[in-house]
């Protein structure tokens, strides 16, 4: 082997350990037990509206979903953030009125909210469609 060649080819990038986190760990602890409970894997996960590999590095315990991620899978499960974590719905409230907020009326605006973005996304796909 040419000793130049060594010098020239980049290094080997080595993966990187994957990043376990406790939020992590309670999606996937907690989308294990709704699978259980929604009679497996295979009727479950058309109810989570994620991609089969998407949903299986989450239920591993191994993906990295983002906040609006947890939210579509909350939303497609007719639940919130928090319940899709374990959370009850009054320990919620105890920590948002610790801080002035109103549960109820933040949950309506969330819900406002994302059926104004569920329609605008829906009128942004049927202007995309060829006439």
């Amino acid at each position: 082997m040419d000793p130049k060649a060594s010098q020239t080819m980049p290094p080997v990038r080595k993966p990187l350990p994957v990043d376990h986190s406790i939020l992590n760990e309670m999606l996937a602890i907690r989308l294990q037990q709704l699978e259980i409970e929604n009679g497996g894997m295979e009727a479950f996960l058309p109810k989570t509206g994620l991609a089969r590999g998407t949903y299986y590095t989450i239920v591993r315990g191994i993906g990295n979903p983002t906040l609006r991620t947890m939210e579509r899978i909350a939303s497609s499960l007719n639940m919130s953030v928090l319940e899709l974590l374990g959370f009850e719905a009054a320990d919620a409230r105890r920590a948002l009125k610790k801080s002035g907020v109103n549960y109820d009326e933040l949950v309506s605006a969330i819900g406002k909210k994302n059926r104004a973005d569920r329609g605008l996304a829906r009128q942004t796909r049927s202007r995309k469609l060829p006439s």
